[in-house]
């Protein structure tokens, strides 16, 4: 079983903070905007108006996780790459150690 010590990425991968222009009247990323925003407002949304849609407290449950587990998936993912130039991970090399590695985008 190989494992690499670090990720490895592709020749063709853009470095990372140079993949988006400056544009002042407009959004940067208004996909991104709106996934951001709404993933967050539905599972708000949904715990507050879960007792007109449905009397079991499991589904407004699993419906709020999920929409909650979304949200964080695209905050740092999406999100935190994309808008605000944040990305981290975690790898474990071949003595079982476990190493975070953060970065931030290039000024």
């Amino acid at each position: 079983m190989a494992s690499a010590s670090a990720p490895l990425l592709d020749d063709d991968t853009i470095e990372f903070g140079d993949e988006e222009e400056i544009n002042p009247r407009s959004y940067k990323h208004p996909y991104v905007t709106f996934f951001h925003l709404f993933f967050r407002a539905s599972a708000l949304v949904t715990y507050l108006l879960c007792g007109w849609f449905s009397n079991s407290f499991i589904t407004s449950f699993v419906v709020i996780v999920l929409l909650l587990s979304l949200d964080f998936w695209t905050v740092k993912n999406i999100t935190g790459r994309l808008m605000v130039g944040l990305r981290w991970w975690n790898y474990v090399d071949d003595d079982g150690k476990s190493h975070w590695v953060y970065e931030s985008r290039k000024v």
